[in-house]
């Protein structure tokens, strides 16, 4: 008995010997201390000292036939709660497929801020309009991305329930299908053209709640070019609503930054949002800023100052945001 029970511990000594040698997990987190100074018609009071932290774990590991995978998990907010996690399986030649909930991996997710900027774009702090791109979000959301082919790449994501607004776990059934999306993201670099990057995007929202209901319909396009320290990006992205009565968005981004040396980068970012109404006339919420971050090893210090008119498509609606962030990486 004595025997038997050695060559079990050995066996499983061996095996366990094996997957670690094959696997690894690794812990990072960072912390930001911010200021921010608010102004205009829609200023904003109160304390502007703010403290965030976030905390990740990933796992990685190797299989046998050469596919390798990862998990992670993300924590975020002063109780550190679960704020994302994801699976990734990479298929060598046959690309990697991915299973998302919340942390943006795939599809159309993947090119909402195509817009160089040294810190933060232009609508940060003054604008709660956004790109308005991936409307239907990125709770359990099942994704594929394609090798590079002569510097083509494709990313599609499949998102069953719309509906769902919380992270679906192992071994559960979710609720009622009310709506299911589809989009992707198609980018190229051509290599006659170096440091040019082209991505279109489009995403489709089925909703099947409601007879009168029409589809939800996304679209966004990105050129982007960089030439040593210098980098320049213009977005536009088209979103229309199936929901009656609703106000579409149709924005208008650009971007230059330039790195001053291996440390110090600065970047200027413009926004037009325009407030797409079906009935009555269209407002142009216009968003501009500046940014500025230097970093020293694990440890960053970032400016961001922006300002608005016609906040959130309200005429003669106006805001500014001066922040400043250090945030420490481990």
């Amino acid at each position: 008995m004595d025997k038997l029970r050695k060559v079990g511990l050995s066996a499983l000594a061996g095996s366990l010997a094996m997957f670690s040698a094959h696997a690894d997990v690794s812990l990072t987190g960072s912390g930001e201390f911010t200021y921010t100074n608010s102004g205009g018609t829609s200023d904003d009071t109160g304390n502007p000292y703010g403290l965030s932290h976030t905390i990740s774990v990933t796992g990685t590991g190797e299989m046998d036939n050469g596919w390798s995978y990862s998990v992670f998990t993300g924590f975020a907010g002063q109780d550190l709660a679960t704020d994302s996690n994801s699976l990734k399986i990479t298929m060598g030649d046959m690309g990697t497929f991915s299973f998302d909930q919340g942390v943006g991996i795939a599809g159309i997710n993947t090119l909402k801020n195509e817009v160089p900027t040294a810190y933060e774009e232009a609508g940060h702090g003054v604008s709660g309009s956004g790109n308005s791109l991936n409307g239907a979000g990125n709770t359990s959301v099942l994704g594929y991305a394609s090798p590079s082919y002569g510097g083509l790449s494709l990313s599609l994501a499949y998102h069953p329930s719309v509906s769902s607004t919380s992270s679906q776990a192992g071994g559960t059934s979710g609720a009622g299908e009310t709506s299911s999306n589809v989009n992707y993201a198609i980018t190229y670099a051509p290599s006659m053209i170096e440091g040019l990057t082209l991505a279109y995007g489009s995403s489709k929202t089925e909703v099947m709640s409601a007879a009168t209901a029409n589809d939800d319909t996304e679209m966004t396009m990105a050129i982007n070019y960089v030439n040593g320290a210098l980098s320049v990006g213009y977005q536009v992205s088209e979103v229309q609503s199936g929901a009656a009565g609703a106000n579409g968005n149709n924005v208008e981004e650009f971007g230059i930054a330039f790195a001053v040396n291996e440390n110090l980068s600065v970047s200027y970012n413009q926004a037009d949002n325009e407030d797409d109404a079906p009935s009555g006339s269209n407002i142009t919420e216009d968003s501009s800023g500046i940014s500025a971050a230097y970093t020293m090893g694990s440890a960053s210090i970032r400016v961001a100052a922006n300002e608005a008119d016609n906040v959130n498509g309200v005429s003669a609606e106006t805001d500014e945001s001066l922040e400043l962030s250090v945030k420490l990486s481990f």
